[in-house]
């Protein structure tokens, strides 16, 4: 224990007589000792060891004088470090020896007794000087914590006591020298206590507090969810506009502010923003904005060496309702103004990927690969040393697999007039396209409100003699605001009817809620009944993240490029003729398809949003068996417009995954039938 000290008791031997004993009280109780050959025991758990004393004349122990015996239980009582008791048996042979017996143990009480074969023995004399031990200080604390977290309303009382002591003095590692500590701070707190005995003791006292009272908001389209810990549990809630709930809901757009207040008085007080959620493109910028507001940038010293700190989670499977952190936490320094932006969209365009459909998808499907939520969480870290701030805010939004050009990225117009304002389908196509009976057409649909019970989609054919006939396609219910969808709009997808005696002439594809209302734009697609000798079908995403087809009329051609790693041959001593001079370490080969769009009716519209597929990162062609064929469009200059022509047409070359082995096209044959002869592969034709 801190401040005890070793006690020491003295004793002058005078002629000690056979059968005599020396016991000596250690900790409470008298505890025998007998000396052997040995001495000592080598296992410190062996307190003592029996001798053989039997015989005159033995190889018994015999100790020369006391000093032995004294250096010997002085040494082991040093090494053990535990407080032990001896007591020494004089040997059957009388032998004087006088000398002085020194014990130094920590203990409490260190006393001698003399117990003498015969009684009395009074003629015996051991003359003592002994040192009573030194006991040490019994320190009682009570300590006060701090019921609000960060506040000086901690207290430290001490409550000392030690035998023989009559006063204390104390130094605390802070400064103060007095008993009793108020007005403080959570933390750890040294004293020493010195009593006027001589006997101290040093002390670490903590004074612990309540948690922080921690406020996490989660901000959604139109609610405010609060979830509160630390402090003490129950809270209150009191919201400037009236009510008292940890939740709101079905709120407008502005600002909103609540006071939260634990059990034990401790408050804080947030103020939200309430602006709905957004969805952003992965391939714009997608920036958090953060301020530290003005009463910061009046007086600075409110908030010292101020940073912010940025928490990017996504959900990786939708709906699931897991999130993940993307990343490490980010933080940045606030600027003079005490602001700072994050920008994070690189952090979540990998969690993305492009939804490929059938060639014949005839119902609405989800397409989850193309968007993800996510949720952006920040705080402020201020204080030296920097302690985050109680208030965490949440805001959730969705991420979609696209991107604006960078001029219309930074205007936003997309978003704030063209979107809201016609509603259109995720594509840059002319609203009426020239498509073939079996051409495959998608539309990217995203749903445009959360107040959509479902979304229906309808099409409308138009035939020759000007009537029409309304087809139910599909329906979603319960959709989410945000969430994307792919709808099948070609001929064939649609199975749009023609009944006798009336030819398709067109079609429109629309959605509309379950009371009939129009929620997207109007699509019109021509129904080319014009005989070509070979139609072939690219489908591309485009920049917002929709599917496109692009028909190509014109003449195709297949080319291969062949690539690969060749060695010269070495000489040897018997060459095989046939093997040549060059061992081929490596071949492969590059389908390349040479795309003509061919003779085309407005042709400069097609033409100019046809730039959407050579920027496209995601091409497929459609092959033999009405199947994808992945490939990249080749890096070179295409020519997109030339002036002075009235028929413009798009060239492009479309190039296939590389091949090492050649397998032609194998047929699927059922189990019992003749297996027919293997079909070449075309590329070209279908």
């Amino acid at each position: 224990m801190a401040g005890e000290r070793y006690a020491q008791l003295i004793l002058n031997s005078i002629t000690p007589a056979p059968g005599d004993e020396l016991s000596i009280w250690l900790n409470g109780a008298y505890q025998r000792f007998v000396a052997s050959a040995a001495q000592f025991p080598s296992d410190p758990e062996e307190y003592y060891c029996q001798g053989d004393y039997s015989g005159a004349g033995s190889n018994l122990v015999r100790y020369a004088n006391a000093v032995t015996l004294h250096d010997a239980i002085e040494a082991r009582l040093t090494a053990l470090g535990v407080p032990l008791a001896y007591t020494l048996a004089v040997a059957s042979d009388s032998f004087t020896s006088n000398g002085v017996i020194t014990i130094t143990a920590r203990s409490y009480d260190l006393q001698w007794d003399f117990a003498p074969t015969t009684s009395p023995r009074l003629n015996l004399v051991y003359s003592e000087q002994s040192l009573p031990a030194i006991r040490p200080i019994t320190l009682g604390v009570e300590v006060d914590p701090v019921l609000r977290f960060g506040q000086a309303t901690g207290a430290i009382r001490l409550l000392p006591t030690a035998v023989g002591a009559v006063s204390f003095t104390y130094a605390w590692a802070d400064g103060p020298t007095t008993q009793n500590r108020s007005n403080l701070l959570a933390a750890d707190y040294t004293v020493t206590v010195t009593a006027d005995t001589g006997a101290s003791l040093t002390r670490v006292i903590a004074v612990e507090q309540n948690p922080r009272l921690s406020v996490v908001v989660r901000k959604f389209d139109d609610s405010i969810l609060l979830t509160v810990s630390g402090g003490v549990a129950p809270y209150t809630f009191a919201w400037q506009d009236g009510p008292t709930t940890a939740s709101r809901y079905n709120l407008a757009a502005g600002s909103y502010e609540c006071t939260i207040t634990d059990d034990e008085g401790a408050t804080v007080t947030i103020s939200v923003e309430l602006e709905a959620s957004r969805y952003y493109f992965s391939r714009n910028p997608i920036t958090l904005p953060l301020d530290a507001g003005d009463a910061y940038r009046a007086d600075p010293s409110l908030k010292p060496n101020l940073t912010f700190l940025c928490e990017v989670f996504i959900e990786p499977e939708y709906l699931s309702g897991e999130f993940v952190r993307v990343g490490a936490p980010v933080e940045q320094p606030a600027d003079r103004q005490g602001r700072t932006v994050f920008q994070v969209e690189e952090l979540l365009d990998a969690y993305l990927d492009y939804y490929v459909p059938a060639p014949d998808q005839r119902r609405i499907a989800r397409a989850d690969p193309l968007f993800r939520r996510f949720y952006l969480q920040h705080a402020e870290m201020y204080g030296a040393p920097a302690e985050r701030a109680g208030t965490t805010t949440l805001l959730q939004h969705y991420v979609l697999l696209g991107g604006l050009s960078g001029y219309e990225a930074a205007q936003r117009t997309f978003f704030t007039s063209y979107q809201p304002a016609h509603r259109p389908f995720f594509t840059w196509q002319p609203r009426e396209l020239l498509v073939a009976p079996d051409q495959p057409e998608f539309l990217l649909f995203q749903v445009p409100t959360a107040t959509l019970p479902l979304i229906r989609q309808i099409a409308v054919a138009t035939y020759q003699d000007g009537s029409t006939a309304t087809v139910f396609v599909d329906e979603v219910e319960g959709p989410r605001r945000y969430e994307l969808y792919c709808l099948p709009a070609g001929r064939a997808q649609l199975a749009l009817p023609e009944p006798a005696g009336k030819h398709l002439v067109s079609w429109e594809v629309f959605v509309v809620d379950e009371d009939g209302v129009a929620q997207s734009e109007r699509r019109r697609y021509v129904l080319d009944r014009r005989l070509v000798a070979q139609r072939r079908y690219v489908l591309y995403a485009n920049s917002l993240g929709g599917l496109n087809t692009a028909a190509f009329l014109g003449e195709a051609q297949l080319d291969a490029e062949v690539s690969g790693e060749e060695a010269e041959r070495g000489p040897v001593p018997f060459p095989d003729p046939l093997a040549g001079d060059v061992l081929v370490l490596d071949r492969s080969l590059r389908p390349v398809v040479k795309l003509a769009s061919g003779a085309r009716e407005n042709s400069r519209e097609w033409l100019a949003t046809a730039q959407d597929l050579l920027l496209s990162r995601r091409v497929l062609l459609l092959g033999p068996g009405r199947r994808w064929l992945p490939g990249v469009v080749k890096v070179r200059t295409v020519p997109v417009l030339k002036e002075g022509e009235w028929q413009q047409t798009l060239e492009l070359d479309f190039q296939l995954p590389r091949e090492r082995h050649y397998t032609p096209a194998l047929p699927v044959v059922p189990a019992g039938q003749p297996v027919p002869p293997v079909q070449r592969q075309d590329l070209l034709l279908p």
